[in-house]
């Protein structure tokens, strides 16, 4: 049975119980139970075996061919396996009907039992079993009268019995359909105190459960008639586990029954001194495990309890048992459905509520609520190139250090992947919200240990501080950290109306570039890159160009970054990749040069594409089908994404470069790679970045060193060096003086569409002029 179809266990028990009670005998009652409970948990058989260890009622066996030696095995065991036609072996269970050895057995093939099943069909046993007591009892009147006898007092005693199991079924069902109906778990439990005591015929009938936070003693959840002795000093409602009749049923998880309590070993001084006479006590379940008891007491003389209604406290502690059970799972779907399942955190639906809760507390106190909304920064890239165990090991420790910073009675929250809320209430400013902004930032600094390795973890921030709706305020928190994202990562900003307008803007930029990346509408131009020994045509380096329809000209900086955040750049740069070979390798048979150096080709590649577990496929693709030599491909990466994981960045290149592709290293000098870590990645080419290119105005000395110790580092590792944003001669001239080969700069050339680039590789051929791949780039 699922866990949905379990959901139903009150409604079947409560079907049950109406099916049975409708029975006029013995056996028409047993045949009734044991088809009812087969169909409940869809078992293959079902048998009712007596106190003498006999079949005597059985669906699923042939009339004559029951295993009655297999079933009393599991009747007296409590489970164990039986043949069962058509499928073999099964496992099977064996619940006893009461004290006098009668036992309901369920065989059933495929999955085990579960505890809801397990505890469904105790309630059936415990009702079938009330069902043939009070229909033993009525045969027994029927045989017990004489003929004279019968005429005048067995209707009587005939009606009056029927009538008190009518109110039995009556309780139960109504009992049931509490439970079915959800109703709060407090009135439910204090109906089936209300009903026990009443059908019992006794006034004091209690219901203790395990305290979770002191096992060792029990507490009273529902009591009738106990209100002098709970008011005394000696008593407080508590009851050690293993200690007096209360106890014992829960250590020893069966039916204990005291008729002579006042002389018995169980006797307390408390309860002796109210006069108590009898009690006795069945346990209650939860999971599999006695979570409690419920605790019939009589204060008159002479009490003694017949089976019946041993059996009948037995059966209403197993509906307070469903009853329990049902409100747990209840409990734990809705904890389920408003919190995430992987930090326990609130989650959006929640944290929401709870927003609108605290601005209504705000408005009446005067103060205003925070919503603080962060996004980490590089989750992806661990994500991606550690896996998802390690993501969500992550995801576990920021939550913590989150919670953590946090006051008792802010609010911490998942909404969804790598972001997380804080709600702070009660505030008096935003300043106060910049604090604890301040505070979690702090607590992220630190490196965090995913599976073996320490990893840095930065957050964007946005702060949103008002006495708005949830949604609007939760919203504006969301635009400011989106903001402080597209400003560089790593920063809070606090919300301001003008941030809604930009990012309208940015969403409906982002959208048209979907669009145009679908549609190839991306353009790639080319800008040269030049020899500068003799000022000749060397290769060149691709870049992506996008002309929008109504915005015109899109600067790269513009989109670029939207790409990497989407994910789209990789589409992106396999379309560039893909073009750029295709037009080098057209411009190599229009204007062939030596096969030992041909014209190199450029294209970037970005952090996202370097994750990409397909780049070295899409790589060896785009060769084989453009047929351009993988010697004149280069592909270059920034220093940055050269840091962000060394293992898989070494492994991923070094799969490149045993393609024959030629790798360079972007805007070198910007970042912070160190040189131990430079000599182990696979590179052939630094790219010197535009900043030491500048430096070197005449006059400017200091310039002039920075420029020369990159030319002189890329000498002593063998690699080439490439200096970009060449935008004057002279620059070119002290750049060839320091030995850089080669350059590439508005002084030369702008990036150009290929229709203009081919004229410019045509001019010079006209005038007898060479273009070579100079012998300061290694090929190998």
């Amino acid at each position: 049975m699922t866990d949905a179809a379990a959901s139903w266990a009150p409604q079947q028990l409560t079907e049950f119980l109406a099916a049975v009670s409708e029975c006029h005998d013995e056996a028409a009652a047993a045949r009734e139970g044991v088809e009812r409970a087969a169909e409940a948990v869809e078992a293959e058989c079902v048998a009712l075996v007596d106190g003498a260890g006999a079949v005597v009622a059985s669906i699923g066996w042939p009339r004559f061919d029951v295993p009655e030696r297999q079933i009393g095995v599991v009747a007296r065991a409590g489970e164990g396996v039986v043949a069962v036609p058509g499928t073999g072996p099964c496992a099977a269970l064996g619940l006893p009907l009461g004290d006098d050895g009668a036992v309901l057995v369920v065989a059933r093939a495929g999955d085990p039992f579960t505890f809801e099943e397990r505890t469904l069909l105790r309630g059936m046993a415990g009702g079938l079993a009330l069902t043939l007591r009070l229909l033993e009892t009525i045969g027994a009147e029927r045989g017990l009268r004489t003929r004279a006898d019968r005429a005048a007092a067995e209707n009587v005693r005939l009606l009056e019995t029927l009538r008190k199991r009518q109110r039995v079924l009556e309780a139960m069902a109504r009992i049931q359909r509490a439970i079915s109906r959800r109703e709060p778990l407090q009135g439910v439990l204090e109906t089936i105190v209300g009903a026990a005591g009443e059908l019992l015929g006794d006034d004091a009938p209690a219901l203790l459960l395990v305290d979770p936070d002191d096992p060792g003693w029990l507490d009273v959840a529902a009591q009738r008639g106990y209100d002098a002795m709970l008011s005394a000093d000696e008593c407080h409602g508590r009851h050690r586990v293993g200690i007096g009749i209360t106890g014992r049923a829960v250590a020893e998880a069966r039916l204990i029954v005291v008729e002579d309590y006042q002389s018995g070993a169980e006797a307390l001084g408390p309860w002796l001194r109210h006069g108590l006479q009898a009690a006795m006590a069945a346990p209650v379940h939860e999971d599999g495990r006695v979570i409690g008891t419920l605790l019939l007491s009589s204060f008159r003389e002479g009490r003694v309890f017949t089976r019946a209604e041993q059996d009948m406290l037995s059966s209403f502690a197993e509906h307070a048992s469903l009853a329990l059970t049902d409100a747990r799972r209840v409990d734990t779907m809705l904890h389920q459905a408003l919190h995430d399942a992987l930090t326990g955190l609130p989650n959006r639906a929640l944290f929401t509520d709870r927003i609108q809760h605290a601005l209504t507390q705000g408005r009446r106190r005067g103060t205003a609520c925070g919503v603080i909304f962060l996004d980490l920064d590089r989750f992806k890239t661990v994500n991606d190139s550690l896996g998802h165990a390690a993501g969500d090991e992550l995801l576990v420790a920021v939550a913590r250090r989150i919670d953590e910073s946090l006051r008792s009675a802010d609010t911490a929250a998942r909404l969804g992947g790598d972001e997380f809320a804080v709600l702070l209430e009660d505030l008096s400013g935003v300043e106060e919200a910049g604090l604890v902004a301040e505070r979690i930032s702090d607590a992220l600094t630190a490196p965090i240990e995913v599976q073996g390795r320490e990893v840095y973890v930065k957050a964007s921030i946005g702060i949103a501080v008002g006495r708005s709706v949830a949604s609007e305020l939760l919203r504006q928190a969301d635009v400011a950290m989106y903001r402080a994202k597209a400003e560089g990562k790593g920063r809070t900003l606090v919300y301001e109306e003008s941030m809604q307008a930009e990012v309208v803007e940015r969403l409906e930029l982002e959208s048209e570039l979907l669009r145009a990346i679908e549609r190839d509408d991306i353009d790639v131009h080319y800008q040269p890159v030049i020899a500068l020994d003799g000022k000749t045509l060397a290769g060149f380096e691709a870049l992506a160009r996008w002309t929008h329809p109504v915005r015109g000209l899109v600067p790269p900086p513009q989109f670029i970054p939207l790409a990497e955040e989407n994910g789209s750049i990789v589409a992106l740069g396999r379309h560039v990749l893909r073009t750029a070979c295709r037009q080098a390798a057209r411009w190599e048979t229009e204007f062939p040069t030596s096969a030992a150096s041909p014209r190199i080709m450029s294209v970037n590649l970005s952090g996202r594409q370097l994750e990409d577990p397909n780049i070295v496929a899409d790589v060896a693709a785009a060769l084989a089908d453009t047929g351009l030599p993988a010697s004149a491909l280069v592909l270059e990466i920034t220093e940055t994404v050269l840091m962000h994981d060394t293992e898989a960045t070494i492994a991923r290149l070094t799969a490149l470069k045993a393609l024959g592709v030629r790798l360079a290293v972007d805007d070198f000098g910007t970042g912070y790679s160190s040189l131990r870590y430079l000599r182990r990645f696979p590179i052939d080419i630094l790219k010197m970045a535009k900043p030491f290119v500048d430096g070197l105005d005449p006059g400017d000395d200091e310039g002039r060193a920075l420029a020369r110790a990159i030319v002189e580092l890329a000498t002593s590792l063998k690699l080439a060096c490439i200096a970009e944003g060449i935008e004057a001669g002279a620059q070119a001239d002290v750049l060839q003086e320091l030995g850089c080969g080669l350059g590439q700069g508005f002084h030369f050339a702008r990036p150009m569409a290929p229709d203009a680039m081919t004229a410019l590789i045509a001019e010079p051929a006209s005038g007898g002029r060479t273009f070579a791949m100079p012998a300061s780039i290694p090929i190998e």
